[in-house]
């Protein structure tokens, strides 16, 4: 065991030895190894160190050499071109281009061209104005002719006035407008399921309509018929009628029905015999009261006693209720409607309305026509027109009148003849 034990040893120290030994020779060789990177690093430095160098001294000779292949290569077209144009300069241009026909000016310009472009122009212009008319046409709803009325309203065209009517009290019984009323008045009392229904008013569905100067005209031809007829101006928003009359508006219907006045103080009488005028005196708080009240319902039925025929004027339906009261409390109501003015939804609104509150309406009048122009409605009252303004003129060269009886009939057979034609 002893000498095991220091075989033992002595192999252990040999071994430690030999291991010693080859550590010593590994960290020689990396120490070597190590070196030999520092020169080689110190190699690779200095070589770019001289690469660098001579990159800054060779830099100007390579720009040199680019500029000079540049030049060789611009020398070389310019050669080449030379070459060309006097190959060019050498040949025969005679055997090669021959004038035939030498340019000479035009007499015309060849732009613009006036004639088609006026031509184009009219013809585009045409085109695009008509194409717009019936654009704007397709737009418009308004109320344009009878059919129009009487498809969306369902009820009957009493009458066609035309534009520019004047107070029929000013141009007199023998006026050409004056026929379109009388029209108007015969419809009226054909078309009246009651013969003992006389109370009247206007409406429409908007403002400007011509519902004042319809109501008064109206009132006047039926006076000029030996009709005991009151004109009341019901119109408590915004009167017109006193301006028609010539007369004072201070003292009035609001006046009677407020009791501080009777009614014969407050109804005036006018330079037609048989038409009275009771203004709307002066204008209330709230014209919705006074017109819904008990003192209006008597008022309408004296007046329904007193007089033949009584016609109410009214404002506008849509937007206040006054002309929806009166509607419902009179016999009979009108609708007057503007050509081209509302659309007919606005007027189809209106008619509803008077006949949601129970008014009578016996139909529509159309109003502010250009019989003149429009072949439609020159159809419709254009002769008569025209016979009445021929009338005129040859009454005005002979300085004679005819009597107010034959100018009754001739009304009554216009107005019977018309009918027929409605």
């Amino acid at each position: 065991m002893k000498s095991l034990v220091e075989l033992l040893k002595t192999l252990d120290t040999q071994i430690v030895a030999e291991i010693t030994g080859v550590l010593k020779g590994l960290q020689s060789q990396v120490n070597a190894a190590q070196n030999e990177l520092s020169r080689l690093k110190d190699s690779v430095e200095e070589a770019k160190a001289r690469d660098a160098k001579m990159t800054a001294e060779y830099r100007p000779y390579f720009k040199a050499k680019r500029e000079l292949e540049n030049l060789s290569k611009i020398s070389d077209m310019i050669m080449i071109r030379i070459l060309q144009e006097t190959v060019d300069a050498a040949l025969p241009t005679e055997s090669i281009v021959e004038i035939y026909d030498p340019a000479e000016p035009n007499d015309d310009p060849v732009r613009p061209k006036i004639v088609l472009n006026i031509a184009l122009g009219v013809v585009v212009g045409l085109i695009v104005g008509v194409g717009l008319a019936f654009f704007i046409e397709y737009l418009d709803t308004s109320v344009k002719t009878i059919d129009d009325v009487e498809q969306a309203l369902q009820a009957p065209v009493l009458g066609v006035i035309p534009q520019n009517v004047q107070s029929l009290l000013l141009e007199g019984p023998d006026s050409p407008h004056a026929e379109a009323y009388r029209v108007l008045r015969t419809n009226i009392l054909f078309s009246r399921k009651n013969a003992n229904a006389n109370t009247l008013t206007v409406v429409s569905g908007g403002a400007g309509e011509g519902k004042s100067t319809t109501i008064f005209n109206l009132a006047t031809v039926f006076a000029q018929h030996d009709s005991r007829v009151l004109i009341v101006d019901s119109d408590l928003r915004r009167p017109s009628l006193h301006k028609h009359v010539g007369v004072s508006n201070a003292m009035g219907l609001t006046d009677y029905l407020l009791k501080q006045k009777s009614l014969e103080e407050v109804i005036q009488t006018t330079k037609l015999e048989n038409l009275d005028f009771l203004p709307s005196g002066k204008l209330p708080s709230s014209s919705m009261g006074i017109l819904n009240s008990s003192q209006m319902k008597d008022f309408i039925v004296e007046a329904r006693n007193r007089y033949d025929y009584v016609f109410f004027d009214s404002p506008p339906i849509m937007g206040v209720s006054d002309a929806s009261i009166l509607a419902s409390e009179v016999d009979m109501a009108i609708l007057v409607i503007q050509y081209r003015k509302y659309p007919q939804a606005m007027t189809i609104r209106a008619k509803q309305m008077v006949e949601k509150v129970g008014g009578n309406l016996l139909g529509v009048v159309l109003n502010n026509i250009n019989i003149s122009q429009d072949s439609y409605y020159y159809y419709y009252s254009g002769y008569y027109y025209d016979y009445y303004s021929k009338q005129d003129e040859g009454e005005g060269s002979s300085g004679k009148k005819k009597s107010d009886g034959k100018s009754g009939k001739t009304s009554a057979r216009g107005d019977l003849e018309l009918k027929n034609k409605f």
